[in-house]
């Protein structure tokens, strides 16, 4: 739990008016904390997956950003692959996660690690705020 600021810090530097506020961070963290992948650099919070795995095999990354100094080091796939081992080791057959459609370095990191695209949502994080669904399946 000693992360949670660190994560909040990095929400609110990649994401602005999108990031988690802290007390939906701290409610996501009792729910599924277990289930979040952190990398650290240098004894600090670089990067995170937030992870929700839920009943029926299904998962989502319900968050996921590497801080600005640390891309392109491979931590961003790292997580990734990292947070996907996790999904399979409990059984999880897919998982989904959200994009903007123009974030090419995120697609193109998504697709390295076997996301495809499944749908897309005008108005998914409210009005003018588009994302792509993606999926990876898992097969066990």
């Amino acid at each position: 739990m000693g992360d949670l600021d660190a994560i909040q810090a990095l929400e609110v530097a990649e994401f602005a008016h999108l990031a988690y506020p802290y007390f939906i961070l701290r409610q996501l963290f009792e729910l599924h904390g277990p289930e979040w992948t952190v990398a650290e650099h240098e004894g600090r919070v670089c990067g995170y997956v937030l992870a929700a795995l839920r009943g029926g095999g299904t998962a989502w990354f319900m968050g996921f950003a590497v801080a600005g100094h640390c891309r392109g080091r491979g931590y961003g796939r790292a997580l990734l692959e990292s947070a996907l081992e996790r999904c399979r080791a409990e059984q999880i057959d897919q998982v989904f996660v959200t994009v903007r459609p123009g974030n090419r370095a995120a697609y193109h990191l998504y697709k390295e690690v076997g996301f495809v695209w499944a749908d897309h949502e005008v108005d998914y994080f409210g009005p003018d705020e588009p994302r792509d669904v993606l999926v990876r399946k898992l097969y066990h």
